[in-house]
């Protein structure tokens, strides 16, 4: 997230400014519950969705992960106990560390197919909320390794 300059006092009475300026789509979420209170027009372009469809949704709603749909939803289905995305949101929550070039590979559910997409993300606190900026997010190509 270096595309931000320091944290003016201004920007940590309003953390919904650092938004607009940051190159990357980005997520501001909030701890409890921990779910999007709101994002830059880059991340609604991204993914494809009114910014009014992704605020008070879980990260995995977001991005359409199989597993936010199940029965238990996003961080709380079984599969997403070692999910690298969610663990680092938890851990800069907790701890205020922020996470830079964090990977995975996510199952992403879009008009009933399933694609796995290259995700990459970075982490940072700011007051009570974190930023989660979406630095790559495409679909896997059938000849990429899994």
């Amino acid at each position: 997230m270096s595309q931000v300059s320091p944290t003016s006092d201004s920007r940590k009475k309003n953390p919904q400014s650092h938004l607009k300026l940051l190159k990357s789509p980005a997520l501001l979420m909030q701890a409890e519950p921990r779910q999007v209170v709101t994002a830059n027009q880059k991340a609604g372009e991204l993914f494809g969705k009114n910014l009014e469809n992704i605020a008070g949704h879980r990260g995995g709603e977001v991005f359409d992960c199989v597993h936010s749909f199940t029965e238990a939803g996003c961080g709380k289905d079984p599969n997403c106990e070692n999910c690298k995305i969610k663990n680092a949101v938890v851990e800069t929550f907790t701890s205020g560390k922020s996470h830079n070039n964090v990977r995975t590979i996510l199952d992403i559910r879009k008009h009933n197919k399933i694609t796995p997409y290259d995700l990459q993300i970075s982490t940072k606190k700011i007051t009570e909320y974190v930023i989660m900026t979406i630095d790559t997010f495409r679909a896997r190509t059938s000849d990429e390794s899994t």
